[in-house]
């Protein structure tokens, strides 16, 4: 058993970063098993769930706008969006969507 003490700088590459590496330590158990993570803006990205489908991962999660391969017109200045209103932009399985409420939500699911 190890524990969980935070995010690992030392795991992160160039194509991976901290995050990323945290994830995919606690979700090696997991793997091939069909399972479904949910997970918060500080650790979804595309390439996380990218790497989470091909080990057979679900996953959702909220995301910010600005992460890397986020759709480019999914950024603040580009959306005019009124309360009620969706966007939803997929590539492959990746499904990327934002919601306006009072303000925008920004989600992922693969």
């Amino acid at each position: 058993m190890r524990v969980y003490l935070g995010r690992e700088l030392h795991s992160a590459t160039d194509n991976m970063t901290a995050t990323h590496a945290t994830v995919r330590h606690l979700t090696c158990r997991v793997e091939g098993l069909g399972h479904n993570i949910f997970m918060g803006n500080f650790f979804s990205s595309p390439r996380l769930f990218d790497d989470l489908d091909r080990h057979k991962i679900n996953s959702w999660g909220t995301v910010r706008p600005n992460r890397k391969d986020m759709p480019h017109e999914f950024g603040p200045k580009h959306l005019k969006l009124k309360r009620s209103d969706v966007r939803v932009r997929t590539r492959g399985g990746l499904t990327a969507f934002v919601w306006k409420d009072r303000r925008e939500v920004y989600m992922l699911n693969k």
